[in-house]
């Protein structure tokens, strides 16, 4: 049985850009300080969507999200369906300007531009309007508002439900 972990592709795509960026001696400083968050927005991942709602969209019961800090600072939810095979897991993973830690802060990108540079390794990306800027691959929603990046990735079994779905929940996050 094959289960996704809460570490999108986005985010691999984030970890290469990473290790190509150098020393964090950059004009980061000049760019300006982040925006403030949207309010209601500042809880962490698993606050933003109930199981309930995740089932709803997917057709089975899920638990409660599990939470994680990623070593970026990005904050990690997932939920795994609690009935029928193979299991059913969703995750959102949320990276917010104030939040950056690690290499990523080091290098001194900030989290608009991070977001282009993944969005970059999927040029046929289906782009969606939400947010700054959004667009959907096979499995996941990307969506960039403000200084905050929100990936919504699913895995369950195969077909157009999934990012149907992830783009659904993609809209009651960001609004």
């Amino acid at each position: 049985m094959r289960i996704r972990t809460g570490l999108s592709g986005a985010f691999v795509v984030l970890a290469l850009v990473l290790a190509g960026c150098g020393s964090g001696d950059s004009d980061a400083a000049a760019k300006g300080a982040p925006s403030a968050s949207k309010a209601g927005k500042s809880e962490g991942a698993c606050a933003l969507l109930t199981p309930a709602e995740v089932g709803a969209k997917f057709g089975s019961t899920f638990g409660d999200g599990v939470p994680t800090r990623q070593e970026t600072g990005a904050d990690v939810c997932v939920w795994t369906s609690t009935s029928g095979t193979p299991a059913k897991t969703f995750s959102i993973t949320v990276l917010r300007q104030g939040n950056v830690e690690g290499a990523l802060k080091s290098s001194g990108l900030q989290v608009p531009e991070l977001f282009a540079q993944a969005k970059a390794a999927y040029p046929k990306a289906e782009k969606i309007d939400l947010g700054d800027a959004a667009y959907a691959t096979a499995g996941e929603v990307q969506v960039l508002d403000g200084d905050t990046w929100y990936s919504f990735s699913a895995y369950l079994g195969a077909g157009r439900t999934a990012v149907d779905g992830l783009k659904q929940l993609a809209t009651q996050v960001v609004g």
